[in-house]
């Protein structure tokens, strides 16, 4: 089942290779802006955003994973 939630662009999955083990990684491309230091950070949005990503991969994703939101947005920092 895919993932979709407001403001995401692009959703892709990696694996992470660790000397410990292996980690699925899903990675997150979204509109919003990221850094809470822009005036356009929308903190609700994102903190949805990461709740419904979270969510979804308790409910799909096996084993250790991660969650890597991306901005397409320009000056992050």
């Amino acid at each position: 089942m895919p993932f979709k939630a407001s403001h995401v662009s692009f959703v892709s999955f990696a694996v992470e290779v660790l000397p410990s083990g292996v980690c699925q990684v899903m990675i997150v491309e979204t509109g919003l802006h990221l850094n809470p230091k822009h005036p356009s950070y929308n903190r609700s949005a994102v903190e949805t955003l990461i709740a419904s990503a979270r969510d979804y991969a308790r409910a799909n994703i096996e084993g250790p994973a991660s969650i890597r939101l991306v901005s397409t947005q320009s000056g992050e920092i």
